[in-house]
């Protein structure tokens, strides 16, 4: 991802100031989240501080292209900021999804795991079965830690109330009798 330092002026009565990178890391939070100004933060995705990124990852109203640019950032919270937001998750397709999943690192595949209803774009049983037959427990268990998805079968809640980590066996039982 390529990005560009931001060069942000302030009009006060039609008199401008010049500010800094701390200002708009202090001022981007209290940017309205309305589609009227989806193109400011279409703008700011490419911001060189992560902090604005890592702002945006949480906002609504973002652009489709913006949101891809997001799961491209090289700093981790981004992503997985992105991953867990409900209202970005649904544009993600299955591409993007399946090359975050292959890059194989935990902390993005839990987010995946405790998110899966979101991802309306993706191919969700094949992601469960990948992520139900992960190497790390944590992310075994992400797919069951809260309430899990429906979307995590019997055959799969099976399979982890027969796994190796205590944890994980035992809340994939849980589960199983709760859906009794």
């Amino acid at each position: 991802m390529q990005t560009q330092t931001i060069k942000t002026e302030l009009l006060i009565n039609g008199k401008k100031v010049l500010v800094g990178h701390q200002f708009l890391e202090y001022v981007i939070r209290d940017i309205p989240d309305i589609k009227e100004n989806q193109e400011i933060f279409n703008s700011l995705v490419f911001s060189d501080n992560p902090e604005v990124r890592e702002y945006l990852s949480r906002v609504e109203n973002i652009g489709k292209k913006s949101i891809q640019v997001l799961l491209n950032d090289s700093n981790q919270e981004v992503v997985e900021g992105v991953l867990s937001n409900s209202n970005l998750a649904k544009y993600i397709s299955d591409e993007a999804l399946m090359k975050i999943i292959d890059a194989n690192n935990t902390k993005l595949l839990m987010a995946i795991a405790c998110n899966l209803d979101d991802y309306v774009k993706c191919d969700i049983c094949k992601i469960v079965k990948i992520l139900a037959n992960h190497k790390s427990a944590s992310v075994r268990y992400s797919l069951i830690k809260w309430r899990p998805s429906e979307i995590v079968s019997v055959k799969i809640l099976k399979q982890l109330s027969k796994d190796e980590d205590i944890d994980v066996a035992k809340e994939a039982s849980t589960e199983l009798d709760r859906r009794g």
